[in-house]
Formats: C-alpha cells, structure tokens, sequence
C-alpha cells in the first residue's frame, strides 16, 4: 500500500475547485527550506519527481495526490546544554557571582538562536489525497499534528476547507471491546493479531502483537472492565488496526505489495499503487463506518 497509516477526514462539502486552478493555488504554499533562524518549515512538492516543472497536484481517476515537506532543524539537547553551562561559567567567573533564573533563560534562548543556522536539517515527506466521488481527504500519517500541518497547508493555499474526524453513531472501543468478548464481527471482517487495552480506571495500558486474540487471558482483562481502544483487524485481504479515532495503521495489502508492480516509468508505478490503494479504501471506508454504527454525515 502506498500510506502505511492514514488519518481519514470528512469534507464537510463538495470540493469543486478545478484541478488546474487548485495547483495555481497551491503555488503559494511551496515547500521553502528553513534558512537562518528559521527552524521549521512545511510546504508542497511535487508528489512525482523533483524535477522544476514536475506538477504540485497529480490526479488519478477522480483523486488529487498530494505531496507536502516537512523540515526542522534539531540543535541536539545535550550540545545546547553544554553550551549554555559553557556561557554561564564563563558569566559567573567574570563577575563573580551567580547567574539568575531569568538570565539562564535568556542565555538559552540565545544560544539555542546562534546554534539554529548551523544545526543539521531533519525532512519527511507527508502524502495525502482528496476523493472527490468520496468527498474524503486521506492523509498519510499516524500522527494528529502532522495532519493537521497538511490540513492547514490546503486552506493556506485555497482560503478556506472545511474537513472533520468521521463521526460514527457508537464508540469505536465499545465496539471493539465487544468484537473481542463476543468473537462477533460483521460479514468480512475478522479479527487481527493485536489491540490495546485500557482499564479506565487505573489509565494503564496492555497492548498485544502479534497474539492470538482468542486467548483466555484477553478475554480475562476484559471481563475485568479493561476496554480496547486499538484493534488489529482483517477486511478481505485489508489487514491493519484501527483505533478509537478511527487512525488507521500498519496498513497491508496482503495480495498485493507495490514492489511487485513492474513498470520501468516511475509515475506509472506510482499511478497504478495509487489506484490500487484508492479503490480499496472506497470499499473498505464506507463497510468501516457501517460496522461502527454508521456514519453521522456533516451537519447532521
């Protein structure tokens, strides 16, 4: 699969924006190298080469790939400290006294700012997509923030987008909890080989890899009032775990691996994984949502 996780949201409305002016649009958020003082930056690349003219959006059966960086630069905490310890010994002994709280801070911040031109820069790249037909936007990260730097990025470049967590009509771990107990899934889903479980009571957490989840012993911590709020699932040859946010991970495609593609043009390769993945998240998202009560769709 092309995302190996993957944070779904929800277009509150139709994305109509044409895809030549919505790349217009995107120009303005062009990914910049942090430079100088500058220790974070994220913006668009192309999500099909490097090359200067290489698009910012690619489309593929009604879908818009996206592709944003992320950079940051990192001065190592163990260097700034040395450097700061360095600077108030140095202070103390020329004045002969010791160094205020207030002054220790101000001597860290201006090391951490003469220190930042010359870290090392640190760079990712974030993928996502736009399903018009699904009116969904896909983002591939586990993690809340990084999506929501890529959200922010589309509404920097068109003004305005409007996109929320699907909301479905039961708790995602209520209902995995009871997957667990009862051995009951809907028709083509299937129990994985992993989940978390959470006592509400004590907050400690047991999380399971690679295990038959049929064990008496899960079934114990559930009986006991523990709660799964991260389970891995099947769904045909899908295999992943959901969570009570409904944050997809370790997605797999069991029949399919991207390697096996063979075409020797990489947007081609890149087009038919992308194809590949779209058309089975259509299918699974709406039977995902079914099976969690069903969806409560925008402004409802």
């Amino acid at each position: 699969m092309l995302f190996k996780n993957a944070i779904v949201y929800r277009l509150t409305k139709p994305f109509e924006i044409p895809s030549d002016e919505f790349q217009d649009l995107m120009q303005s958020r062009c990914f910049i190298p942090c430079s100088g003082f500058k220790p974070t930056s994220f913006g668009w690349v192309s999500p099909i080469g490097d090359a200067e003219d290489a698009p910012l959006m690619h489309e593929v059966a009604g879908c818009l790939l996206l592709c944003a960086r992320r950079e940051e630069k990192v001065v190592p905490t163990s260097a700034l400290n040395d450097a700061v310890a360095a600077k108030i010994r140095k202070l103390e002994a020329a004045e002969d006294r010791s160094i205020r709280a207030n002054e220790k801070k101000d001597i860290k911040d201006n090391t951490l700012a003469e220190l930042l031109p010359q870290a090392l820069a640190k760079s990712k790249q974030v993928l996502g997509y736009i399903s018009r037909k699904d009116q969904l936007l896909v983002v591939g990260t586990s993690t809340a923030s990084e999506a929501e730097l890529f959200i922010n990025c589309i509404r920097d470049s068109i003004g305005t987008f409007s996109v929320v967590p699907p909301q479905v009509q039961q708790k995602p771990q209520d209902i995995f909890t009871h997957w667990l107990l009862k051995r009951e899934l809907p028709e083509n889903f299937a129990l994985g080989d992993q989940c978390d479980l959470l006592d509400l009571e004590e907050t400690s957490t047991i999380s399971c890899r690679r295990q038959d989840l049929a064990t008496h012993e899960i079934r114990t911590h559930l009986e006991a009032g523990k709660v799964c709020t991260r389970l891995g699932i099947r769904w045909h040859d899908l295999k992943l775990s959901v969570d009570k946010e409904i944050v997809l991970r370790q997605i797999k495609l069991e029949n399919l691996n991207d390697d096996d593609i063979h075409d020797e043009d990489p947007i081609a390769k890149l087009d038919a994984a992308f194809v590949n993945m779209t058309l089975e998240f259509s299918r699974f998202l709406p039977e995902l949502f079914s099976a969690l009560g069903g969806e409560i769709k925008p402004g409802l």
